[in-house]
C-alpha cells in the first residue's frame, strides 16, 4: 500500500499554513533546548586532518593516489599515517611542477607499499623507463572497469 502523501505537497499533503507555523515553532524551540546537537552547522576549521589547511590538502591528494592505485588495479597499503610521515620527512613541495617532489614506486611491477616508494622529483620520476615484459614490450596498465 503506497504512502498515504505519496507524491503530494504542500496543501495537498496537509501542511497548512498554520500546521507550517506549529511545526516552525516546535523546530525552534528545539534548537534553543539543544544548543550542542545543531549536527547540520559547519565548524570552520574542524577537519579530521586538524586545522592545518596545508595537511588537509594532501590528505585529499592521498585519497586520490588512493583510488587512481584502485582504479588501475594496484595494491595500495600505504596507511595515512605513514604517508604523513613521508610529508614531513621532505624538504620543497609536493605538486605537479617540474621542480615539485612526488611519491613514486621503485618498482613499477609491485604495489604502493611503504617499503617499495620513495620520494623523487618530478623531472625525474617522468624520465625513469618505462615497465617491459620479458620480450622488450611496455605493459600496459589493467583498468578496473574496461
Amino acid at each position: 500500500m503506497p504512502s498515504w502523501n505519496k507524491g503530494k505537497t504542500g496543501l495537498e499533503a496537509g501542511w497548512t499554513p498554520e500546521r507550517r507555523l506549529k511545526a516552525s515553532e516546535k523546530q525552534r524551540q528545539w534548537i534553543r533546548d539543544n544548543p550542542t546537537k545543531q549536527f547540520w552547522k559547519f565548524n570552520k576549521g574542524v577537519w579530521k586532518t586538524g586545522p592545518d589547511p596545508e595537511v588537509r590538502r594532501h590528505y585529499y591528494r592521498y585519497m586520490r593516489m588512493k583510488c587512481q592505485a584502485r582504479y588501475w588495479c594496484q595494491e595500495w597499503t600505504i596507511l595515512w599515517e605513514d604517508y604523513l610521515d613521508l610529508l614531513k620527512s621532505s624538504s620543497g613541495s609536493w605538486g605537479r611542477t617540474r621542480d615539485s617532489i612526488n611519491l613514486v614506486r621503485q618498482d613499477k611491477a609491485q604495489g604502493w607499499h611503504i617499503d617499495n616508494v620513495k620520494l623523487m622529483n618530478r623531472t625525474e620520476a617522468m624520465k625513469r623507463p618505462r615497465l617491459t615484459d620479458s620480450k622488450g614490450n611496455v605493459v600496459r596498465r589493467k583498468k578496473r572497469n574496461g
